[in-house]
Order: C-alpha cells, then sequence, then structure tokens
C-alpha cells in the first residue's frame, strides 16, 4: 500500500471518528472535501488496523523533543578521533582539546566529551543512568546535507517533504489505536504542545485531526490560550461588575450557551467545544499558573535553568509533570544560539553546549522531584501537586551533523554522522540509559575541506529517521517503520526504531 493513500485512510479515520452521528446521514467529509460513504469509513478502518501493528503500552509517555536548528557539530559528544582529526585539519585545534582532563587541563574527558562543551555534565549524567548518547545517527539515504531537506526528514521521519510531521501522525495513530484518544466525550487534555510555535514536527500534510489532538501553541510565561480576549461591549463595568475578569467569564459562557441551546442537536459540537474551552482554562490556571506565576515555586534549589533557552525548558518539563495526557512537547534551542557554525566555531559552540546540557540536567533533577500543591492566600488551589516522573523522554538532535576539520574560516561546513542524546523515561520498559553508544573514525584526503567522522564497521548505527519510528514505539507501535516506508527504491522497508540494546562503546 502507497504512503500517500496510507495517509488518506488516517485521514479519513481521523475525522470521522469526531463526529460519529454523521456516519447514519448523509455521509463523511473526508480532508480533501469529498464524500465518503460507510463503507469506506470501515475500509479505511481496516487498512489502518492491518498496517498498524499496536499494543496498548502499560504507561503511555510524555516525550519532549529539543531540536538544534542548523546542524550541530558532534564534537562535544565525540572527541575520539580528535589526535587523527588535528593532524589532517587544514587548521589545528587549541592544545588543550588533545589532552585529558587530568592532564594540565585539557578538555578530553574520560569517555572522550568535550569538558568545556558540557562535557563534564554528560559524564555526570551518564554516570547517573540519566542519559544514553548515540554518536553514529548516520544518513546514508538521500544524504543531502541541506538545511531544508534535512530538517523535513528527521522532523518527519521519512523521506516525502508532503508527508505529516512525527507529531500528527503519532496522534493519528493514537486517535486509531489507543482508547483514550477514542473517547470523544473526554479527549485528552492538551496532548500535543509546540513552544517553539510553527514547527514541522506538526505539519499536517495529508491527515486531519479533531480539534482536541491538534498541536496547541504555548510560551513559557503559558499565557493561556483558552482565555477570551473581551473586546467587545460587554468588556465594561456596567456589563460584568466590578470584577471583570469572573463576571465576564459567567456572562460569556451563559450567553454562549444559551443562544445554542436551541440548536444543541445540530451543533453539539458548538456546544461542546464551549465546554471544552472551560476546562481547559481552568486546567491552565490551575496547574500551569498563567504567567509564569507558578514557575519559579515549583522548581527545586538543584534545578538550575538559565537563559530563555531554560525557561522554556523548564516550562516544558513543568508541563509535563503537571499534564500526564500531554504526549509530545516540542522545542527549539532557540536562546542559545545557532548551530550553522561555518565560521570561529569554537568558542561560541563550546558555551551553546555548555548552556544546554546545564540546563538538560537541571530538567532531569527536576523531573526527579515532586512538587507540592500551591494556594493563595485564600487557601484556593493555585497550582496543583504533581508526583516525580519518571516516564518523561527527553531526546535532543539536528537535522544533520558538521566536518571534523576546522576550515579556512575556523568553522565546520555541512557534514553528515551526528549525536542524539536521549534522557530519562527510565520508568518506561526498554529504556536503557548510562550508555554511550557508536564508534567512529576519521575519514577523508588529509588537509582539504571533507574531513568527517563515519561509524566503524563494526559500530552500531541509525538513520536520522529512526527517530521518529522511536517514538511511535513508545506509544505502543510495533512496526513503526511502516510509517516511513516509501514506494521507490530508496527506503521501501521504512525505517526502524532505534535499538536500545546496541552494545555500548564502554561499560559504565
Amino acid at each position: 500500500m502507497k504512503r500517500r493513500d496510507f495517509n488518506k485512510a488516517l485521514a479519513i479515520l481521523g475525522s470521522t471518528l469526531t463526529v460519529p452521528p454523521l456516519l447514519t446521514k448523509k455521509g463523511l467529509i473526508s480532508p480533501a472535501g469529498a464524500t465518503v460513504s460507510a463503507r469506506a469509513y470501515a475500509e479505511a478502518r481496516a487498512v489502518v488496523a492491518g498496517e498498524v501493528d499496536y499494543a496498548v503500552p502499560a504507561k503511555l509517555p510524555t516525550v519532549i523533543n529539543v531540536f538544534m536548528y542548523g546542524g550541530p557539530s558532534e564534537l562535544a559528544g565525540n572527541l575520539s578521533n580528535i589526535a587523527d582529526i588535528n593532524a589532517n585539519s587544514q587548521n589545528k585545534y587549541p592544545a588543550d582539546m588533545l589532552r585529558a582532563t587530568t592532564n594540565n587541563n585539557g578538555q578530553i574527558t574520560k569517555n572522550n566529551f568535550w569538558a568545556a562543551a558540557g562535557g563534564t555534565i554528560m559524564e555526570t549524567m551518564i554516570a547517573a543512568q540519566q542519559m544514553t548518547l548515540y554518536r553514529t545517527v548516520n544518513r546514508i539515504v538521500d544524504d543531502s546535507k541541506a538545511h531544508r531537506t534535512s530538517i523535513f526528514s528527521t522532523q518527519i521521519g521519512g523521506l516525502n517533504e508532503e508527508m505529516p510531521g512525527m507529531g500528527t501522525t503519532l496522534a493519528a495513530i493514537l486517535r486509531a489505536k489507543h482508547p483514550d484518544y477514542q473517547d470523544v466525550d473526554n479527549p485528552p487534555l492538551l496532548p500535543f504542545v509546540s513552544m517553539e510555535g510553527e514547527t514541522v514536527m506538526y505539519n499536517i500534510g495529508d491527515i486531519s485531526l479533531p480539534l482536541p489532538l491538534r498541536p496547541v501553541s504555548l510560551d513559557n510565561n503559558f499565557n493561556n490560550p483558552y482565555k477570551r480576549i473581551r473586546q467587545t461591549a460587554l468588556n465594561t463595568t456596567s456589563n460584568c461588575g466590578a470584577n471583570l475578569t469572573d463576571n465576564c467569564d459567567q456572562l460569556l459562557d451563559t450567553l454562549a450557551k444559551n443562544t445554542s441551546a436551541t440548536f444543541a442537536e445540530k451543533y453539539s459540537k458548538v456546544v461542546d467545544a464551549f465546554n471544552k474551552r472551560s476546562e481547559l482554562d481552568l486546567f491552565v490556571r490551575q496547574n500551569l499558573g498563567e504567567g509564569g506565576a507558578s514557575i519559579t515555586a515549583r522548581v527545586p534549589n538543584n534545578a538550575e535553568f538559565t537563559g530563555s533557552f531554560g525557561n522554556n525548558l523548564k516550562a516544558a518539563v513543568l508541563l509535563a509533570m503537571s499534564n500526564p495526557d500531554t504526549a509530545l512537547i516540542t522545542l527549539s534551542t532557540g536562546g542559545l544560539g545557532g548551530w550553522d557554525n561555518h565560521d570561529n566555531a569554537i568558542t561560541g559552540y563550546a558555551a551553546r553546549m555548555q548552556n544546554l546540557m546545564s540546563n538538560l540536567q537541571a530538567a532531569m533533577n527536576m523531573l526527579a522531584q515532586p512538587t507540592n500543591t500551591l494556594t493563595d492566600a485564600n487557601g484556593n488551589v493555585i497550582v496543583n501537586s504533581s508526583p516525580a516522573r519518571n516516564d518523561v523522554i527527553i531526546n535532543c538532535w539536528g537535522e544533520f551533523g558538521r566536518n571534523v576539520n576546522l576550515n579556512a574560516s575556523m568553522g565546520w561546513d555541512h557534514g553528515n554522522n551526528m549525536n542524539l542524546y536521549t534522557f530519562g523515561g527510565n520508568g518506561l520498559g526498554g529504556r536503557q540509559l548510562g550508555k554511550l553508544v557508536g564508534k567512529t573514525e576519521r575519514i577523508g584526503t588529509s588537509g582539504q575541506n571533507r574531513q568527517f567522522t563515519s561509524p566503524t564497521g563494526d559500530s552500531y548505527q541509525f538513520e536520522p529517521m529512526c527517530i521518529a519510528s522511536s517514538l511511535y514505539s513508545y506509544f505502543g507501535v510495533l512496526n513503526p517503520e511502516r510509517m516511513s516506508a516509501n514506494e521507490d527504491t530508496r527506503a521501501p522497508a521504512g525505517f526502524g526504531a532505534i535499538n536500545e540494546g546496541a552494545a555500548s562503546e564502554f561499560v559504565p
């Protein structure tokens, strides 16, 4: 079955599950606008059932995807070849990058991390089994090293830019397969969230989703997307009373419900939307604290987030801890600077990686500690308590890697091999943290601008598109490679999930 046909089947299924009464009336409306018969609906459901092998997991995780736009270098997590690289590079690396940390303040840590580029922090998290680092995310199929192409392929998990993003595909699969996502009357709260605005991870492609499963965009202050902005004649003291917020909400709710009551049968979804808005508004205010009021109070002392990226990550972790319904949160490393390091790379890159890893360590520390209920002076609950979470996975990666030689501008041009940093989720079956997976060797002609690393012949490696397949597998998909199968010869079998049991380069 072709990928496009499969997407359309998911689209029919995803849209029709939201309007079951229409099945017995005038037929179904597909995303393309064509009328779809009940038989076609049944066939679509059968197609999805046959194409996606699924088992409801014992526990649904929350996944935070952190994307490093611009193509980050692998060197923060891989100085294992630095002596050979330096001997063959166009320009020489600083002397301290060629020495161990135990020898005259060198930069090479025990496991060949770059100390000043977050390496010391990575050593701590590896030892604490909070993190695994994969060094050989190696793109072979359609290896263009172009930003747009690579961003799309790594965030949709396939080779065709018209495919839906991994978040949209996950939503459609859960809608089709998981009972919690099939309850039309009680859909999950904020299951898919972007903290970076519009993102390829939520590309629609051929899939249409019901409103509760579409992504919601939040900022790091949790400005409430469900709070009404009153710019009408109602927004006056005479109409709403002294307390404009509460009384205007009540007035608008009453007006909306009374107005739609006459048409309740015909416009039942509209009535439901009003009710759902109130529910989500209350959820954001009580669990997240609109305007960031609750964030500082809920952060433990050993979780020291810094900078705008840190604030975004802190907000994402707070959302994950507050709301088990949230399945996927996406954010970028905005605020750290870009990763397109073609010139003068070393100092800026090291500082960004140090900041990144420091904030990720703070995230892991925060997830490890429960938070208490917060109340206002009148005893009203402002923020509900949250337990520690060992079912939150944080994945961090980019669209491609970099060359490892220093070019004529003392930077790194586009390359291939890159790292995947994955954290947390050790309460989920199959997670194996505390590992360093993948061995590399330098490839290229000495002195030229094409020095790069490649997996050794005996090393485990995988395509970047496998990261999307791993996401689907976290949520119960048994054959996630089906989501990325391509009908041409480039990837007819698709890209499977990462093998978390792959051999480590070292024994921790």
